[in-house]
């Protein structure tokens, strides 16, 4: 079952509803979701990012303030804070203003210039080669208590799933797109092969290669060639079965 943020996430089997239009789409609705969520969990404003990172490397913060987008991003860049850690697989937690670990001295000081007090990272599994974070952040100390942040780790779990699912529809979407684009080009290629083919009487193979001929030539696309030469017959190009149902 598919929710938004006005219905209560801690049912089981709940989704958040963050299907978009792209995979930043997604991420700014989870991130917008997730401000209030946890806000409402630790009586006190909380703002919220969420990174992701694709196959190929290339990331992706959405915010909900541009404070909290510009440190994860810079999180993420230098490597040396909780959203690079929670990209790694790794939870981290900061409560309060100072840490007596001294490999958070950088860290510490960038969050609190972004006028920040204290943050929480959780990993986002995801699949396909996707990475992703949740990083919360407060201007607050001691506000993500063991209770705070067990709630806070409850929330994550259903922003994975919904996040995972969200990519998955979104990659179902253009594989479909995808295939609709190649059988459309198909089609056009066959049918002017089959005009050549009466044209010239030849086999396909020969036609074909008269097409890929043109297209050398033209410094067109096979396609293109096709679609060109299909215009100037009475009929035009031909339409499809799966183009009336697009």
């Amino acid at each position: 079952m598919m929710i938004d943020q006005l219905v209560d996430w801690r049912v089981s089997g709940v989704l958040l509803d963050i299907r978009g239009h792209s995979e930043a789409a997604s991420a700014c609705t989870l991130a917008r979701i997730a401000a209030p969520a946890v806000s409402d969990m630790a009586g006190s404003g909380v703002e919220s990012t969420v990174t992701i990172v694709r196959p190929d490397g290339t990331p992706s913060t959405a915010a909900t303030t541009d404070g909290a987008g510009g440190l994860s991003r810079w999180d993420q860049l230098a490597g040396r804070g909780p959203t690079s850690r929670a990209l790694g697989g790794r939870l981290t937690i900061i409560l309060n203003a100072r840490a007596l670990d001294k490999r958070w001295d950088e860290y510490q000081a960038t969050l609190r210039a972004a006028g920040f007090r204290s943050a929480f990272a959780v990993p986002l599994p995801l699949e396909r080669g996707y990475r992703a974070a949740l990083t919360l952040y407060t201007a607050e100390t001691n506000v993500f208590t063991p209770v705070v942040a067990a709630q806070a780790l409850a929330f994550s779990d259903v922003a994975a799933k919904s996040l995972a699912l969200a990519l998955q529809v979104r990659a179902g979407l253009a594989q479909s797109a995808d295939l609709r684009a190649a059988m459309a080009s198909r089609t056009a290629i066959n049918t002017a092969c089959g005009v050549i083919m009466g044209q010239n009487q030849c086999s396909y193979e020969a036609a074909f290669q008269i097409l890929t001929a043109a297209s050398s030539q033209q410094n067109l696309t096979l396609r293109d060639v096709a679609e060109g030469m299909l215009r100037a017959l009475p009929g035009g190009v031909p339409t499809t079965h799966f183009q009336h149902r697009t």
